[in-house]
């Protein structure tokens, strides 16, 4: 049982498999632990996905507090110590970027390294993120009245993920079929929760991060390319590799190159 702060078990559904240096991989929002195996291989690896709350096959509460990311860290945090006791890599995409940060700056002196793909310390400006999280409620509300299947189909065509459209139609399913596995309530309270609009900023934080991190983009995204720059700046061991043809989900649009970069990083730690 892996439990939050105030006590309450959640009980994280995890694949654990292969040997030597542990690599812990965190999906990204709408996503389960199947959208990021096959980046590093147990055969070099111990490789431990989990469902993160709300997600694929672990728990999905009614308490909404449980969705927070400082929530999320401590569910991390306790699953770890009842698996590991060296240190370990943190792999993560998107929400799970911001999950496997926020870990290393509570939890640093436990890491061997940090990789975040399309990963984003959280947002500055206070109006930004009030924005941000009040637009993330009223998509949340709408999943819970109108449905996960409508919310799919909106979120699917976001801007964010148009590279996607280009991918093999197998690929474009198996990402469809995840999302639609989910549970609506899960789903709406981790994008209520879980909103970067209501997480912490970490970028005063970036300077005390002493983990080494790869930082992992794709080229077509801008947005998280810019901020990867920043970042690189701003983390004393940090470097950023933007992946050629791809966007958001690097890792899904350009496989090849992104477990490549990984497995690099991997091996000088």
């Amino acid at each position: 049982m892996h439990r939050s702060g105030s006590g309450e078990a959640v009980d994280l559904r995890v694949r654990d498999e292969g040997e030597g240096l542990p690599v812990i991989l965190l999906h990204g929002f709408t996503g389960n632990g199947d959208s990021m195996s096959g980046l590093v291989s147990p055969t070099t690896n111990r490789v431990i996905i989990p469902d993160l709350i709300g997600h694929g096959l672990s728990p999905a509460p009614e308490e909404l507090y449980l969705y927070r990311m400082e929530a999320m860290v401590e569910q991390l945090h306790q699953l770890i110590q009842e698996k590991l006791d060296e240190p370990r890599v943190l792999c993560g995409y998107s929400m799970g970027a911001r999950l496997a940060l926020s870990y290393s700056l509570k939890h640093g002196q436990e890491m061997s390294g940090l990789i975040l793909i399309g990963g984003t310390p959280g947002i500055e400006d206070q109006e930004e993120a009030a924005d941000r999280a009040a637009n993330d409620a009223r998509l949340a509300h709408g999943i819970e009245s109108k449905g996960l299947a409508e919310f799919v189909y909106y979120w699917e065509r976001l801007p964010l993920f148009a590279t996607q459209s280009h991918l093999p139609d197998g690929v474009k399913r198996s990402i469809r079929r995840i999302r639609l596995a989910q549970r609506s309530h899960g789903i709406a309270n981790s994008l209520r929760m879980a909103s970067t609009g209501i997480m912490t900023s970490m970028w005063k934080d970036l300077e005390s991060l002493e983990t080494p991190t790869l930082l992992i983009t794709g080229a077509y995204d801008k947005k998280f390319t810019v901020l990867a720059e920043r970042m690189e700046r701003a983390i004393p061991s940090a470097h950023h590799v933007p992946i050629p043809n791809a966007g958001h989900a690097a890792h899904t649009e350009n496989p090849v190159v992104v477990k490549r970069c990984i497995e690099e990083f991997l091996r000088k730690l």
